[in-house]
């Protein structure tokens, strides 16, 4: 068996193609700090090895505390339905009870499976993970090198359609850290805030995670869905405050009620969540944001909030009163539905 332990995104690549040439082998055997590049790594496997249409009967996502090593043997065991191969992960996998049980399935593991065991952390001193590491490919997603995490962002930038500045990579580094998982959350985050921008810079870095990561156009949007108008007008006056344009503060909310109303649309035809994302154009783990928004917003308050926002965007732009009031009118009217005036 080819074993491999890096900690690198080199690593991670030469695996992923591996999968894209859907060269597998019969158990693999992950652990490491980035659940991330993990996470990813299963999902490519799974692309490429099952086809989704037989992901029903030849696809098993097992959990080591809810199995023992005797359920995995029989599902691994199983043979693929109208398909080559059947794919079994087995999460938590130091959770896994008699875990020694597997040894005789790792030695002559099934030719039709891919097993892939995820092990927070490894004991190679143990008969088993001792037995893993001779037979099985071992892979290791351990934290990049902090001057290796620029490199990776802006890869990821331009695999998901866009250029990022040199300094703008350095600048998230400094704000978000090297937990790629946090990284990439502002990736996502900056693709929305850029929309059609095709480079992102430092400008744009420090918007969505420059001054404080609990003051940006993203947490004001949570606290607005939220109906919070203490905790809107306090991150609001801070944005304002670190130089934020509040006419693209209005840009951004516009967009954000935009996608609650969109929401409203979908939620009545009983689509997934996934597929509510997707039409979106928002990450997953944004949705329940808005989800919680259009429950506290009626399709009247909507439209009563479209209504400030124009208002608010012509009076800004008129120079018709400071941005701070106008802004301040504007959260009052779109969380209490008030209809006091903009333009004084």
């Amino acid at each position: 068996m080819m074993k491999k332990k890096k900690s690198d995104s080199e690593a991670f690549e030469a695996l992923v193609s591996s999968f894209h040439e859907k060269k597998f082998d019969p158990v693999y055997l992950f652990y490491g700090e980035e659940d991330l590049l993990i996470d990813e790594a299963i999902e490519s496997l799974i692309d490429h090895a099952v086809e989704e249409s037989a992901r029903s009967f030849n696809l098993d996502i097992l959990y080591g505390n809810e199995v023992d090593a005797r359920n995995v043997i029989s599902y691994a065991s199983s043979f693929p339905m109208m398909a080559d191969r059947r794919v079994v992960v087995v999460r938590e996998f130091d959770k896994l009870s008699n875990g020694d049980a597997l040894l005789p399935y790792i030695e002559r593991p099934s030719p039709s499976t891919v097993l892939v065991l995820i092990s927070d952390k490894p004991d190679f001193r143990q008969k088993l993970f001792k037995t893993l590491k001779e037979r099985a490919r071992v892979v290791e997603f351990g934290q990049l090198y902090e001057n290796a995490i620029p490199q990776w962002i802006a890869r990821r930038v331009d695999k998901q359609g866009k250029k990022i500045t040199p300094e703008a990579c350095q600048m998230m580094l400094a704000h978000v850290g090297r937990s790629l998982r946090e990284v990439q959350n502002e990736i996502d985050k900056l693709f929305i805030f850029v929309e059609g921008k095709p480079t992102i810079d430092e400008d744009d870095v420090n918007s969505v995670v420059g001054h404080s990561k609990q003051y940006n156009i993203f947490e004001l949007q949570k606290f607005i869905g939220q109906k919070n108008l203490s905790r809107s007008v306090e991150i609001l006056e801070r944005m304002l405050g670190a130089g934020d344009s509040a006419v693209g503060v209005v840009v951004m909310l516009t967009k954000y009620f935009q996608k609650l109303w969109l929401l409203k649309e979908l939620r009545t035809a009983g689509s997934s969540e996934f597929d509510l994302a997707t039409k979106l154009h928002v990450p997953q783990f944004f949705l329940r944001e808005y989800l919680a928004g259009t429950d506290n917003y009626s399709a009247a308050q909507l439209e009563d909030c479209f209504a400030a926002l124009l208002e608010a965007d012509e009076a800004l732009k008129s120079s018709n009163g400071s941005e701070k009031l106008v802004m301040t009118l504007l959260l009052f009217r779109c969380l209490h539905s008030s209809k006091i005036s903009l333009s004084t």
